[in-house]
């Protein structure tokens, strides 16, 4: 169902990347009140970054209970509509988060278990929400502009068949969204699939993750996913970043670039995204390779660094798992496998 009346203007300013903030139409909106009614926007990207955090401006009527919204970004077919594979984004808003009047809603997207996407420049792609729990009791309002296409480089999708479709197109009318940046750029934050570890249990014995840099950035600080065993005490974990020799392992005669350390207090005995302080300027298409060990580890004292052994091979394609058995002498590559990692700027 598509209402549409007058109008009012919302605000289009960054921090958001692409978006359509409006103007917005108070009776214009999208109803989803069955659990196969589907929603989307398309947009075409207006630069490439890393996608982790979407806005709707959507409400749902008094005492409903719509339970949780779910939201997700594919990339589109030939013919401008989600095309279902491969999804890009997913996340759910709670109906706590859900108001009885229009507002912006935020929907975080877990990436806890899944790749964090970086969408690419110019290309397009569709924000799309549905409601497995969404019926003519508990139903969610989804609004749009209904006065002419307001957004040039995509529009207003609707299936009421799932996701499968079929889809139509409203070139005419845009739903309201914004997309922001996560604060990591290079990383590889894992897959849906089964998390491994990379086990380190010798001061000899060093991990690495090489990554080719997605732009020019001054790096502040990189977040590794690890931990200890209770009770274990594994002293300072060193994590440094290297140079590549002309095998893409870490050059560890030309020296670290940067190096900072965790202290034993710092690392979890479950595991969780820690952060280690560095700083040295990354250049754009330029790989590295992280560095992790630690001078008092041993068969008694370890840590464990999540790594994802993708089905079918590395899903990370910017870089690959390094392993050294003699303190960075010699490196081994494990090109289907990828340790995680992110890089943050200042």
């Amino acid at each position: 169902m598509i209402n549409i009346s007058g109008v009012v203007r919302l605000p289009s300013v960054p921090p958001y990347e692409d978006n359509y903030s409006g103007p917005a139409n108070p009776a214009c909106f999208l109803t989803l009140d069955n659990d196969n009614d589907w929603g989307g926007q398309s947009f075409t990207t207006s630069k490439a970054y890393n996608l982790g955090v979407i806005e709707l401006w959507i409400k749902k009527n008094p005492d409903d209970d719509v339970g949780d919204v779910e939201v997700a970004i594919y990339p589109v077919d030939g013919e401008g509509h989600p095309s279902g594979q491969p999804l890009r984004g997913f996340g759910r808003i709670p109906n706590a988060d859900v108001s009885e009047e229009f507002g912006w809603v935020s929907c975080t997207l877990d990436y806890s278990r899944m790749t964090v996407p970086l969408l690419l420049a110019d290309t397009k792609y569709c924000v799309v929400a549905h409601g497995p729990s969404l019926s003519v009791f508990n139903t969610l309002f989804w609004s749009c502009g209904g006065d002419g296409s307001g957004l040039p480089n995509g529009d207003q999708e609707w299936s009421d068949g799932a996701l499968a479709g079929p889809w139509s197109t409203d070139t005419t009318r845009d739903q309201l969204f914004r997309c922001y940046e996560t604060e990591f750029l290079d990383n590889y934050s894992g897959t849906q699939f089964g998390l491994l570890v990379t086990l380190i249990n010798s001061s000899s014995k060093w991990a690495g993750q090489s990554f080719t840099a997605m732009k020019s950035y001054p790096l502040n600080h990189i977040d590794i996913r690890f931990k200890k065993n209770e009770g274990d005490f594994v002293g300072d974990i060193i994590v440094a970043l290297y140079p590549v020799d002309g095998n893409g392992h870490p050059d560890i005669v030309a020296g670290h670039l940067a190096t900072g350390i965790i202290p034993d207090a710092d690392v979890p005995t479950d595991y969780a995204w820690v952060r280690c302080n560095l700083a040295c300027n990354i250049s754009a298409g330029v790989k590295y390779a992280i560095v992790v060990h630690g001078n008092s580890l041993n068969a008694g004292n370890v840590i464990y660094w999540n790594a994802d052994d993708y089905v079918g091979g590395s899903d990370y394609e910017n870089g690959d798992k390094e392993w050294s058995e003699n303190s960075g002498v010699s490196w081994v590559t494990d090109p289907d496998m990828d340790q995680l990692f992110r890089c943050y700027s200042a």
